[in-house]
């Protein structure tokens, strides 16, 4: 099957691809901010995208002054990026950041109250003034319109090919004909259409990844064509979905080709291989290095040359290593996208992996990963998730360094609590139990290894600031499958993703001896214990259904 990539796609699509890293400056305040108001809220946060990682944390917090004032200062990658507003869960909005200088004024005491909250001035001030006018508008019709709206997906997967590209047009469509609303009022700023084309566009994209993943066809050139959209302006929150699920769609094409042709995945050029050893092994002879500068030009090595790359990778084989996995990954890219697809999938080589490597390993990686990207924004973008990857390096150190680990959870970091027995699960898992009794308990099941487990744990901090102080988080860490499982890459994963609590890491005698008790014993999935220790649910969701979760949590505690 061959996807036709519509001309709406084309619209609003910027040309300023190579922007460079500034700031943006969000200043304003709140009017009528009283007392009681300052205390319950003393900080407004301000959040925006990364275009490698859905769940980032690229968030900074505004304090406010006594006079309900504020500023704060976000770096751009984009020229133009949604910027999303929180004020202590009292107000949220969305609007559109570029370098320079935005003010936001609102009213303290209109905060559940009038249609418009937000008023703003300066980048963008046209676009973000029309914003609400035009999402009230949007909800109106996809409301008065289910079968594009609320009742879409209910339909999508069983559709044909033709059926699907043409409601996912239609339903982009219907969201920017909302436009008109605010064309009736006045002239349509060009900032908030560029905006709202770009959102339509990027949806009506990920639904054709989602049904191309879902029923297993390939994608036509023009849709991959689609993909430069990537590396340009907006940065939207939708932009990064559609990102992502071309990711998973990439992920499955490499590992087809992979299993079609598994000697030439595992294997590098001979070219490549001599400068990646030229460039990163240590204490070479000036000898040496003008052999790898012959191989490398030449391109082809008899055995006596192989011989010598193997030597010298052995003898700088854990960095070597990294790099040849990245670089034979990369090389499988390169076989079957061009351009920004391409440059994509290198650049969120490493975020998608992050969890297997150490974070001096990270640190290694991702300036070779930057080195070898034409795309400044993807390049730009790994720095910075990276940045935020190993700046924990500090606890993560103390929580590998701590080996005093016993059946009692000891504390190994403020609000992190470890334990590990050789007793039987059944009677080591009920003591730890009963020691949080009288308290609300979600007990968490997952595996280092296992990919739902850690998408769902990405949601774990979240969910834990949206809930009670007193409410206890107990992970059970079920072994891996086959599979060694390096511990010191588990604590790292721990404090890296905030996962505190009590963690309890099982064997596989214990597992099974708690078969019965927390069935279903697998990796991501959840339950919840009332404070009697009985349980109110032994199938719970996950963090990733946020409100669901929450009211499940807090009616366990109420029973």
């Amino acid at each position: 099957m061959r996807f036709i990539l519509f001309t709406l796609i084309l619209a609003g699509i910027s040309t300023s691809a190579f922007a460079a890293t500034d700031s943006l400056i969000i200043q304003g305040r709140i009017l009528n901010l009283n007392g009681r108001l300052y205390r319950q809220a003393p900080a407004i946060t301000f959040s925006r995208n990364n275009i490698l990682q859905p769940q980032s944390e690229l968030s900074k917090q505004a304090p406010l002054a006594a006079d309900g004032s504020f500023r704060v200062s976000l770096p751009m990658l984009f020229t133009k990026e949604e910027i999303y507003l929180d004020y202590s869960g009292k107000a949220f909005t969305t609007f559109l950041g570029s370098p320079g200088t935005v003010e936001i004024t609102f009213d303290g005491d209109s905060l559940a109250k009038g249609k418009r909250l937000f008023y703003f001035a300066g980048e963008n001030a046209g676009a973000n003034n029309q914003y609400h006018i035009y999402l009230a508008e949007e909800n109106k019709r996809l409301a008065a319109n289910p079968a594009l709206g609320s009742r879409f997906y209910d339909t999508f997967w069983e559709k044909s090919a033709n059926e699907v590209q043409g409601a996912a047009a239609k339903r982009a469509e219907l969201k920017v004909s909302a436009l008109s609303k605010v064309g009736s009022a006045g002239v349509v700023d060009p900032a908030l259409r560029q905006w709202i084309q770009s959102v339509a566009n990027d949806e009506m994209l990920q639904n054709l990844y989602e049904y191309a993943l879902s029923n297993g066809y390939a994608l036509g050139t023009d849709l991959l064509d689609s993909l430069k959209r990537l590396s340009v302006s907006p940065l939207t929150a939708q932009r990064v979905t559609l990102a992502s699920r071309f990711g998973t769609f990439g992920d499955r094409m490499v590992e087809e080709k992979r299993y079609a042709n598994p000697g030439r995945s595992s294997s590098l050029p001979v070219r490549r291989m001599a400068t990646l050893i030229r460039n990163n092994a240590t204490e070479l002879t000036s000898e040496e290095k003008t052999r790898l500068d012959e191989i490398a030009i030449k391109g082809v090595a008899e055995k006596s040359e192989l011989d010598f790359l193997n030597k010298l990778f052995a003898k700088n084989e854990t960095v070597l290593n990294l790099l040849f996995g990245y670089e034979r990954e990369s090389r499988s890219y390169g076989e079957l996208y061009d351009s920004t697809a391409r440059e994509f999938l290198k650049a969120r080589f490493l975020p998608k992996n992050f969890y297997k490597y150490t974070y001096r390993q990270q640190i290694v990686l991702s300036k070779h990963i930057q080195s070898t990207l034409t795309i400044p924004q993807f390049a730009q973008s790994l720095d910075e998730i990276v940045r935020i990857e190993v700046k924990d390096s500090a606890d993560i150190k103390k929580m590998i360094d701590f080996r005093s680990i016993s059946s009692e959870p000891v504390e190994t970091l403020p609000g992190y609590f470890m334990s590990a027995s050789n007793e039987r699960g059944t009677a080591w898992a009920n003591r730890i139990l009963d020691k949080y009794k009288g308290k609300t308990i979600y007990l968490v099941k997952w595996n280092f290894e296992d990919a739902r487990s850690r998408e769902e744990m990405e949601f774990m901090t979240a969910l834990q600031a949206q809930l009670p102080r007193d409410i206890v988080f107990i992970y059970f860490h079920l072994p891996a499958d086959d599979a060694f499982v390096s511990g010191d890459l588990v604590k790292q994963y721990i404090v890296r993703h905030r996962l505190k609590g009590t963690h309890l890491f099982l064997n596989s005698g214990q597992t099974m001896d708690l078969l019965f008790k927390l069935n279903p014993i697998e990796p991501g999935t959840f339950a919840v214990i009332k404070p009697n220790g009985k349980f109110f649910s032994k199938n719970a969701p996950g963090p990733r259904a946020m409100e669901k979760t929450v009211q499940v949590i807090m009616e366990a505690g109420s029973k």
